[in-house]
């Protein structure tokens, strides 16, 4: 694999431990709830494909229940209570995503469940949740179009993460581009999002192109593209097979600029692949332990000194920062609402809910939209892996929805909608 490490025994190991004290292993028989308890259940894929991406986002959600409960908990409903995080492996299976999903809510009575890394994980676990009518958060980068009442998303959207990014690069690299992704709901909804960034800022998307999860040979692709010759890729690439792309492009000679949402945000794949495989790539980072705010210092010491083995845990990622921010803006929203009760949690949630010391910046749930506004960083990546700060591309709000005319606190249309729904860019999908 090239230079790639494998961690995930090691990470998975490391995970139960830092969960000991939660039914962490899906199956185990749940115990009541208390009446001093809130439960928020997790489901993260801490083995299998996805586990290098979702497991520091396991490790934020105990941090920052542990933070709150050593504060002295929240008052709901009559009394001080303790919040407990119940975390169970969905194994990056989507069927177990949705089993899980049913245990949080009918075996553990969760207040809140958090699940998934991809959006098949999402809608599986999320079906089941807000079927029970249970509120169910993201805690990942998404579409940014998903409209519906129980649903939140702490992540940046393809308009936060996509627009701003793929203007710089339009701007200071060249206009063509080729796209790559993982053939599945979001990385199709951010090939639209770049055809649409292209044809806003004057760009061109040469080719756009989607490989099923696991595929790891890349060589008619990297062919492929040395022929088509765009000013630059841009990747939505997935999971520990996809991303063995890198070091075969490399070794093939391909020195194509590279831009992409998820690498190294996510994969920290700087880290994990041996130089200069990442050489000349762009990555679009709303937050990692890299970003330069004032709040990610101090975060990164209590991250550490809860979790100090770095070679089990190499990297804080963009899940991490997720992670903890949301527990903080659900405990926010119980104390505003003084119950953990769902409507009228959901009440205070659509109030807009600010966790200014996100440790990405600033970070602020707007109600109307149920996602969040949030800073969007650009990174670069030498031929050594070293990451350099290139732009803060501006605190970015999630107005899509708005845009086309959705606002949840007045309906919630049930709904996801895409870039190609705004009638605006609808031409820019004319013969898809």
């Amino acid at each position: 694999m090239a230079g790639a490490i494998c961690w995930k025994a090691t990470l998975l190991g490391l995970v139960t431990l830092a969960f000991a004290t939660a039914a962490f292993v899906g199956g185990s028989p749940a115990q009541a709830k208390e009446d001093d308890e809130i439960v928020i259940c997790a489901i993260d894929s801490t083995s299998g494909d996805f586990s290098i991406m979702s497991t520091p986002k396991h490790f934020a959600y105990q941090m920052a229940a542990d933070e709150i409960n050593e504060a002295g908990g929240i008052f709901v409903d009559g009394m001080q209570k303790k919040i407990k995080v119940v975390g169970y492996d969905g194994q990056s299976t989507v069927k177990r995503y949705q089993e899980l999903a049913q245990k949080c809510v009918y075996d553990d009575e969760a207040d809140v469940v958090f699940a998934a890394y991809t959006g098949a994980e999402r809608e599986a676990a999320r079906r089941e949740v807000i079927r029970a009518k249970t509120i169910y958060w993201h805690n990942n980068q998404g579409e940014g179009g998903i409209a519906d009442r129980y649903s939140f998303f702490s992540g940046a959207t393809g308009q936060q993460q996509v627009l701003p990014s793929v203007k710089w690069m339009i701007e200071n690299i060249g206009p063509k581009i080729y796209f790559i992704g993982a053939d599945y709901v979001y990385c199709r909804a951010m090939g639209d999002w770049t055809r649409t960034a292209a044809n806003l800022y004057g760009g061109e998307m040469v080719e756009e192109e989607y490989f099923p999860f696991g595929v790891s040979q890349w060589q008619a692709t990297i062919d492929k593209i040395q022929r088509t010759k765009p000013d630059f890729q841009a990747h939505c690439l997935v999971g520990a097979e996809h991303v063995q792309y890198y070091p075969q492009a490399q070794a093939a000679g391909l020195t194509i600029p590279m831009w992409s949402m998820v690498t190294i945000s996510d994969g920290y794949e700087h880290l994990r692949f041996a130089p200069p495989a990442l050489n000349n790539m762009y990555a679009t980072i709303s937050y990692s332990e890299d970003v330069p705010t004032d709040a990610n210092g101090p975060f990164m010491e209590r991250f550490r000194a809860k979790f100090p083995d770095t070679t089990k845990f190499p990297y804080i990622n963009q899940g991490a920062g997720y992670g903890w921010t949301v527990v903080h803006a659900m405990a926010e929203a119980w104390k505003r609402a003084g119950t953990t009760e769902v409507e009228a949690t959901i009440e205070a949630l659509e109030q807009d809910i600010e966790i200014a010391d996100h440790p990405g910046g600033r970070w602020v749930l707007r109600g109307a939209v149920h996602h969040a506004a949030q800073h969007t960083y650009l990174f670069s990546i030498d031929a050594e892996h070293n990451l350099t700060f290139v732009a803060d591309l501006g605190f970015t709000e999630p107005t899509f929805l708005q845009d086309i005319g959705v606002d949840m606190r007045e309906k919630a249309p049930g709904r996801a909608f895409l870039p190609r729904d705004n009638p605006d860019w609808a031409p820019f999908f004319e013969g898809q």
